[in-house]
């Protein structure tokens, strides 16, 4: 489920590009209204359909799969609205670096798929003892610069361990730093023209 979230990156920076191919942002800024408020309205819509995306998955995969959704359901939808401001995020970036929308959907699908593997998400093991990472060292430390890792684990410590929100705030204050600074540096490279 956390890698189907930033499947919709390259989707959400296509969309950016096709807007401002198509001359909307030029029309968009003759109104009065801020630079940044533009972006971070298209942001918000990509939030949302990542929010709902992930409850789907969460939902079928609890009634059709008996998959636990653990016992902190405002843990739940902090972590995933964490995550889905982080996907968003990645995918302003995106949206800001491409020059064409094929680019940026191409970029947008590379780099989630890159993501996903740094993560270490396949090398995690569940034992008798619990979940046990199977990256150390350097690969470990990479992990930590994705927010797959954090999804994650965050995930991963409600479902089957029953933490609560207090023990996956970590996890959710990572997600949220790398949406903003994501979104942040998207913004500032963002080219209006």
């Amino acid at each position: 489920a956390t890698m189907f979230a930033f499947f919709l990156v390259g989707f959400m920076a296509e969309s950016i590009l096709g807007e401002k191919e198509a001359g909307s942002f030029r029309r968009l800024l003759a109104a009065p209204i801020h630079r940044g408020t533009v972006i971070a309205g298209k942001m918000l819509a990509f939030v949302g359909v990542v929010f709902l995306q992930m409850l789907l998955l969460l939902g079928v995969g609890s009634v059709f799969f008996e998959m636990p959704l653990g016992h902190s359901p405002l843990g739940l939808l902090a972590l995933t609205l964490a995550l889905a401001l982080a996907a968003t995020g990645l995918g302003m970036l995106i949206g800001s670096l491409a020059r064409t929308q094929k680019q940026a959907g191409a970029i947008g699908l590379i780099v989630s798929f890159v993501l996903f593997f740094a993560s270490g998400a396949l090398s995690n093991t569940i034992g008798r003892t619990g979940i046990e990472s199977g990256l150390e060292g350097v690969g470990f430390y990479v992990s930590q610069l994705t927010p797959h890792a954090h999804a994650y684990d965050g995930y991963l410590s409600l479902m089957l361990e029953g933490a609560g929100v207090a023990d996956i705030l970590p996890n959710i204050l990572v997600l949220f730093g790398f949406g903003v600074v994501l979104f942040l540096l998207g913004l500032w490279r963002f080219k209006y023209e």
